[in-house]
């Protein structure tokens, strides 16, 4: 039953990124780019409506403490690395986990060099894992609530959302400030994505007690395959926190299912809407810039203990202190992306 719940949502927050086009890498990438903010404004308003979402079902659902299902991790230098990392990777990558995923429904070529590099990054990240331990194991954990308490906590999140929505704003020179609740033809706004994907994290964990994330998914997936090919991974450290040694990694972690659904939600919503079709990149070498992305960003999500979904979105809508030091991460991160895409890429 968990498998059906977990491949039901999987499908649904496919098929709403891709109607939507809402992507967490452009949030980031077109600030620096493009100038322009309106993705960036809508992950804010994704940010205020989660963070009220796990408020309320912290305070109303038996099955939503979030000092016990929220994501709540260290944070130090291991998490500005994997930020830093993570932000570089999806911009050079063209897309961040969930883009990559979504990306891979609608027939991106491009994206199977990205979703190989998340893969053997993520991997390489579990493998390295014992080497950060040390920096990890003595870095502290702050729940925001319990520092200043809820009232404060909550307060002083929104208001943060609000200075940081008014300097978007700002920054862009745009008069058309709810401009990204706009519906292009044929498709949702980004802002209608952004209410309903964090709506349904809040309604994903009430039902699957846990917040939504991908990362963990794709590191077992990938542990899974090396296991194909006769590699036992169990004796990892990593994977020895996520299952028992006696079990298959690829088949037994639920959060693989949660994985491939999203790529069928994505399929599926750009099928019925006749936007499938296979696209190929112009030349060979945004398959290795798609591939070094993915390593980049695959390595960083086992640093950081998530990625754009499980330590942005979630981490921050769970008042974990180690979610504003993973965005503040990515932030830098996706400004040297872009340098680098400028210079390197973009003809």
């Amino acid at each position: 039953m968990q498998t059906v719940y977990l491949a039901i949502f999987g499908i649904f927050f496919g098929y709403v990124l891709q109607r939507s086009r809402f992507c967490f890498a452009a949030s980031f990438r077109d600030i620096f780019l493009l100038r322009n903010t309106a993705l960036t404004r809508a992950l804010i308003v994704a940010l205020a409506v989660n963070t009220i979402g796990f408020t309320l079902a912290h305070f109303f659902s038996p099955t939503a403490d979030l000092l016990i299902n929220g994501r709540i991790y260290p944070f130090g230098v291991h998490t500005l690395v994997g930020g830093f990392l993570f932000g570089c990777g999806m911009v050079i990558a063209g897309s961040c986990a969930t883009g990559c995923l979504v990306r891979l429904g609608e027939g991106y070529l491009m994206q199977l060099g990205t979703f190989a590099g998340l893969l053997f990054g993520s991997l390489l990240g579990a493998w390295h894992l014992n080497w950060w331990l040390p920096v990890i194991s003595t870095s502290p954990v702050l729940f925001l609530p319990e520092l200043w308490g809820w009232p404060a906590a909550i307060i002083m999140q929104l208001l943060l959302f609000a200075v940081l929505f008014f300097f978007a704003v700002k920054y862009e020179g745009t008069k058309d400030v709810w401009s990204f609740f706009w519906s292009p033809a044929g498709s949702w706004s980004y802002g209608k994505g952004a209410i309903i994907l964090a709506l349904t994290n809040t309604f994903y964990l009430i039902l699957y007690q846990r917040t939504w994330g991908v990362s963990s998914g794709i590191t077992n997936l990938a542990g899974g395959i090396l296991g194909f090919f006769g590699v036992c991974v169990a004796h990892w450290r990593y994977f020895q926190q996520e299952l028992s040694a006696e079990k298959s990694i690829l088949f037994a972690h639920p959060l693989v299912c949660l994985v491939l659904a999203m790529i069928l939600g994505a399929f599926l919503a750009s099928l019925l809407h006749r936007e499938f079709r296979i696209r190929r990149p112009r030349t060979k070498k945004y398959y290795y810039f798609a591939m070094l992305g993915g390593l980049m960003m695959g390595y960083g999500t086992r640093l950081a203990s998530g990625c754009n979904v499980g330590a942005l979105l979630s981490g921050i809508s769970s008042f974990s202190l180690h979610g504003w030091i993973f965005s503040i991460a990515v932030f830098a991160g996706s400004y040297f992306g872009g340098k680098l895409l400028l210079r390197y890429l973009i003809e």
